[in-house]
């Protein structure tokens, strides 16, 4: 997973390429010539006809007109388009979205999601810290699901990070060239963004709910007593553990911490909603070039086999159980995909954001009013 202090800085471009986007189009006026419209003879003379009823006999005066009430509508088109609060619209649609990522990095940079206990284990076998029994830590029968040594992971919290970032930066810089529209750019950016955040904060919450032992939790806890970070049990022989490392209380924590796998699900995250992106432009988007599907399938096999070789060395490593994994990375492709649906169609069609501001103005027998209907499209 990304450590704190490796929140995604490129998340700061969002609104100022969200603000661009949304720059207001100069409006087009034509003037009707002359011969367009139809001349008025003002000599002519007018007709008015009227029907005149004579009676001898008195008639009852007719009864007072029921109160009538006159409304009139003006209907008034706005988008963030068109309109000169340009800024103020934009940040109506998607303020909400750059507060809620905001608050996500917020979180993650504090680092205080470290510090949730995990509950007791809903998979696998379950030990308790508080009161840690050494037959159930080196039972030998769960040497497969708990007794595997830590080791240095091969991909690295930073190495995943630059990975992440540099799919959400990369498609948003090239798609910028590519498709030459900075509201589709914007809504890849911020897609991209949203996934990466999205798939962070379910990861973080489903964790410490699992609570499930990670395959080298054995190791971390023997390494974690005989360091100092916990009271060693009785019975633990520190003799032979080797010193030139020690587990902090936030790694043995984590060590309850392994469904599901952070680096599976980030890493299919980023694969499938970059693959959502090649696809739709160069494989089956309406302006898909000759050469398109070939690169595009290229470059999304490319994405796909590294996230699946991400997956595979946390199971390597010890750091998660193989169903870890694979829900991780379920986990993430449906996050992507729904992110992105949310701001393309399929074919990556930008699905546009707009709304309809409707006064309405009504004079009855007790006076008039007036009133504000708004309807809007969203995703």
């Amino acid at each position: 997973m990304l450590r704190p202090q490796e929140v995604p800085v490129s998340l700061m471009l969002l609104l100022v390429v969200g603000l661009v986007a949304q720059t207001p189009q100069t409006p087009i006026v034509v003037d009707a010539p002359a011969s367009a419209v139809p001349a008025v003879d003002a000599a002519a003379p007018v007709e008015i006809a009227a029907d005149v009823a004579t009676t001898t006999d008195a008639e009852p005066a007719p009864a007072p007109a029921a109160p009538t009430t006159t409304t009139t509508t003006t209907t008034t088109t706005t988008t963030a388009a068109n309109e000169p609060n340009a800024v103020l619209d934009h940040l109506g649609w998607y303020g909400a979205e750059y507060a809620a990522l905001i608050a996500v990095g917020g979180i993650y940079a504090s680092g205080i999601y470290k510090a949730v206990t995990p509950g007791p284990a809903l998979i696998g076998p379950r030990f308790d810290l508080d009161r840690p029994d050494l037959n159930v830590l080196f039972d030998p029968r769960l040497d497969g699901l708990i007794g595997k040594p830590f080791v240095r992971e091969q991909v690295s919290n930073t190495a995943l990070t630059i990975g992440t970032i540099g799919v959400v930066a990369g498609t948003s810089l090239i798609d910028l060239f590519v498709a030459n529209d900075l509201r589709h750019t914007h809504g890849i950016l911020l897609g991209g963004a949203e996934t990466l955040a999205g798939t962070v904060l379910l990861v973080e919450l489903i964790k410490p709910l699992f609570g499930r032992l990670r395959p080298d939790f054995r190791d971390r806890y023997v390494h974690a007593a005989c360091g100092g970070t916990v009271d060693v049990p009785d019975g633990l022989d520190c003799s032979g553990v080797d010193t030139s490392f020690t587990i902090d209380a936030d790694d043995l924590r984590d060590g309850s911490k392994s469904f599901v796998s952070g680096h599976a699900a980030t890493s299919f995250a980023m694969a499938t909603f970059g693959s959502w992106w090649l696809g739709s432009t160069l494989v089956w988007g309406d302006n898909a070039p000759a050469w398109g599907p070939a690169v595009g399938a290229l470059g999304m096999g490319a994405m796909l086999t590294t996230a699946g070789w991400v997956s595979a060395t946390r199971v390597e490593d010890g750091r998660h159980h193989i169903e870890d994994v694979v829900t991780g990375a379920g986990l993430g492709a449906t996050v992507a995909t729904t992110l992105f649906l949310t701001h393309f169609d399929w074919r990556g069609h930008v699905r546009r954001r707009s709304w309809n501001v409707t006064p309405v103005m009504g004079m009855g027998a007790t006076g008039t009013g007036s009133g504000l209907s708004i309807a809007g499209a969203l995703p």
